[in-house]
């Protein structure tokens, strides 16, 4: 078992909070796509941060998930809970792994501020923050998305298309959201 594996397998006990399981399989795919698009980017950051960034969402009690996220979201507070506690626990389980201590850090810094940062650190910063919103777009992540925020399926992928130029940072993540957003309007009709 490799070492993203085993990071992996210790996220996993976090992750079922909000689909988590399945929304981080979906951005570790868009994740390694955007890597060999991104030759200077860092694999040992870009894929343990795509890995642990949402184990935070664990520490937010399941009442206030609702309005933590999403396009209807008004506790910003929750938000940021499970950004600081992404970040505790990613670095505990990095730790146990004796995971270079450099990495550890910006992988840290990453997932603190992976959602209420509006701007991104580095490219390796840039690639999480593509490969998280991406999955949006995906005909999973409009299935589930689309149902669990009360919003027609039209209207959200209407929504979606709109968010393109302003959720993504690389032009590759651009055009992976485009090339998503027509297969899931597709599967719609």
């Amino acid at each position: 078992m490799g070492i993203y594996d085993i990071i992996h397998e210790k996220a996993k006990p976090y992750l079922d909070a909000r689909q988590n399981e399945i929304h981080i399989d979906l951005s570790y795919a868009f994740a390694c796509r955007l890597l060999s698009c991104y030759p200077d980017a860092d694999e040992e950051i870009v894929v343990p941060a795509i890995l642990l960034h949402d184990v935070g969402w664990k520490a937010v009690p399941e009442e206030k998930l609702a309005n933590a996220f999403g396009p209807k979201a008004e506790d910003s507070e929750s938000l940021r809970l499970h950004e600081v506690e992404g970040a505790r626990i990613a670095g505990s389980i990095l730790n146990s792994l004796n995971y270079d201590g450099e990495k550890t850090k910006e992988i840290l810094s990453i997932i603190e501020g992976h959602d209420s940062r509006q701007e991104s650190l580095s490219l390796n910063d840039a690639l999480v923050k593509d490969a998280d919103k991406l999955w949006r777009f995906t005909p999973t992540g409009v299935k589930i998305d689309h149902v669990r925020f009360g919003i027609e399926r039209e209207t959200h992928l209407d929504f979606l298309g709109t968010m393109i130029d302003t959720w993504l940072f690389t032009p590759e993540g651009k055009a992976m959201a485009r090339e998503a957003l027509d297969e899931a309007t597709a599967a719609s009709g």
